[in-house]
Parts: C-alpha cells; sequence; structure tokens
C-alpha cells in the first residue's frame, strides 16, 4: 500500500499557528521533559479547562504534542515523532523554546503540581505502609531483581559511598550493604522508613545508616552510586529525579535505576499508588541523557503477571 501523500504546506500552516501563541508556546516548555493531565495545566496556568482544552486541541492537530492514558487519566507531553519533511522545523522549534530565559511564573506553575504529586503519593504511603509489601508482591517480589541488581555492580568499589532511594521493606538494601562499606537510605515516609529500620535491625547491620528525607531536597552530592529500586514511577516528576540524580553524583558515578516497563494494568494505581504506568527503555534513556548520564548496561526481567522488569546502570558522563 502507497503512503499517504503529506500535505507539507497545510502541515506548516498548522504548526506555525500552534506556535503563533504565548500560552501554547508555554504549555510546549512545561511539556519540554514532563507529562501533564489537563487540569494540571488548567492550575499551572491558571487557565480555564474549555479555553485549556482548546489550545491543547491546536497542538495536537500540530502533532507538536502526544497524549497517553495513565489509568483513568490522560497525560500529554511533546510529541516524539516528526512530521515528514517538517523534522528540522519542529526540531529548530522546540530548541528555539528550551533555550529561552526561565519563565519563573511557568516554574512556579510546574513545582506547585509536583508538590501536590508528591503529597498525595505521601499520603498514600503512609496509609498503606502495613500492607505495602502484600500490594507490591502482586507485581513483583523484591528478591526478584535485587540480585541481577547487585550483579550489575560488579566495577562498584567496596568503599563507594552509596545512597538507596525508597529503601521499602530493605531486601535491596541488605543486599547493597553486603556489597558496600557504607550504605545511607532515604525516604520521605516515617512509616515505610521505620519499616526499613526495622529490617535492618534484625539484620544486625552496622554499615547502613536511614534518613527520612525528601529526595528532591537532599544536598549530599558525593555518592558514588544512586540506587532506585521501583522508586521512579512514584516520582512527580521523572525528569527532574534523573537531573538531581545526576547532581548528587560524583564524577564517573554511577545511578542504577530498576522500573517497570510500560503496561496498561491500571490497577496498581489504587493498589499501590504509582503515579506512571512503567516507562518505555527509550523514555527513560532520555531523561537521562538531558541530565548528563549515558547508558552502560540492562538487563530485563520478565514476570508471569505480564509485567516486564527493566535494570538500567547509568554513569555521569565528565565530557
Amino acid at each position: 500500500m502507497a503512503t499517504p501523500a503529506i500535505d507539507i504546506p497545510q502541515e506548516f500552516t498548522a504548526i506555525s499557528k500552534a506556535v503563533a501563541d504565548p500560552l501554547r508556546t508555554s504549555i510546549l516548555r512545561a511539556l519540554a521533559r514532563d507529562s501533564f493531565g489537563v487540569l494540571e495545566l488548567c492550575r499551572v496556568f491558571d487557565v480555564a479547562q474549555p479555553a485549556l482544552s482548546h489550545h491543547l486541541k491546536l497542538l495536537l492537530n500540530a502533532r507538536l504534542v502526544a497524549k497517553r492514558r495513565e489509568g483513568n487519566s490522560i497525560y500529554y507531553r511533546r510529541s516524539a515523532t516528526r512530521p515528514v519533511g517538517l523534522s528540522n522545523y519542529v526540531a529548530t522549534i522546540f530548541e528555539t523554546l528550551d533555550g529561552l530565559p526561565p519563565d519563573p511564573l511557568l516554574d512556579m506553575g510546574i513545582a506547585r503540581v509536583h508538590r501536590e504529586r508528591s503529597r498525595s503519593s505521601e499520603a498514600f504511603f503512609a496509609d498503606n505502609a502495613e500492607r505495602f509489601q502484600n500490594q507490591q508482591a502482586l507485581i513483583c517480589e523484591p528478591a526478584t531483581y535485587a540480585d541481577a541488581a547487585v550483579e550489575l555492580l560488579d566495577d562498584l568499589p567496596r568503599a563507594a559511598r552509596v545512597l538507596e532511594v525508597g529503601p521499602g521493606d530493605g531486601d535491596l538494601l541488605i543486599r547493597l550493604a553486603a556489597r558496600c562499606n557504607h550504605v545511607h537510605a532515604i525516604d520521605n515516609v516515617p512509616a515505610m522508613l521505620q519499616r526499613a529500620r526495622e529490617r535492618i535491625a534484625a539484620e544486625a547491620l552496622g554499615n547502613v545508616t536511614l534518613e527520612l528525607a525528601d529526595f528532591a531536597s537532599h544536598e549530599r552530592a558525593d555518592y558514588q552510586l544512586i540506587v532506585a529500586g521501583m522508586v521512579v514511577h512514584h516520582a512527580p516528576s521523572p525528569a527532574a529525579f534523573f537531573q538531581h540524580a545526576a547532581q548528587l553524583l560524583l564524577d564517573d558515578g554511577a545511578l542504577l535505576v530498576i522500573e517497570l516497563c510500560e503496561h496498561d494494568q491500571d490497577w496498581v494505581k489504587d493498589a499501590c499508588g504509582d503515579l506512571w504506568l512503567g516507562f518505555e527503555p527509550d523514555q527513560l534513556d532520555d531523561w537521562a541523557n538531558h541530565a548528563g548520564l549515558v547508558s552502560s548496561a540492562s538487563q530485563y526481567l520478565a514476570q508471569r503477571n505480564g509485567f516486564r522488569i527493566q535494570l538500567r546502570k547509568y554513569y555521569k558522563s565528565i565530557h
């Protein structure tokens, strides 16, 4: 079957019209690395939903944004595809927008939505800490990937300073403690941190320290390894997670991310508090590369329940 002809002048006009409005260009800036729902974008820009939806429709018709369903919600992000014959034009538009000076009002609106997401996640874990292990086991037991994760750390010096974000019940933490002289773990929910503390006490591990802290506010930047096991799909902004991880790593330091591949099992939102239904590997790579992190090793584990686990190791590039 022949490929349908592309009406380049019409596409060009649609794209040009879509970016010929300050609010629509601001929406494209907001969607540079993040995904937002319609109501979230309304709060970012303090705009009524009918007006915001109209602007999104124009951006969708111009194929400058794409949408993805996450359970019952639809999130918008910049489109990764480019119209045939106009890829350079669209790339120039995005590069120009990304090169503009920061917009304080836009940044404040985005931060406000991220805080709302964080509060919702914290509330879920505070209310469900006691049953979270059983709920998580419906997706994947941590033991399923913990040994494989440690195998990816063969080149890590024993004296390396290690940070684990969101240690859960400590399954991965105890393996890291056996591998390294010292491991520091943080969680922003007291009830969840207490579960890790009880596990560490039961194992009598003296080389692990625990801290009640939010990763986004954590400032100690001397880690040779940061580990995030099943954490990023709870993050209010996965892109910001990668950016901050890169800031906390020493040069040539590594980030190990264990995550779900993209899936459509939306029951995990209510059962496990997931914000995102997994990620395509290319999406993780895009966030990592933008943060100055380079992919170095990958492993994938298939589960009988249909979930796929990806273990991704990134190095902080010093070039």
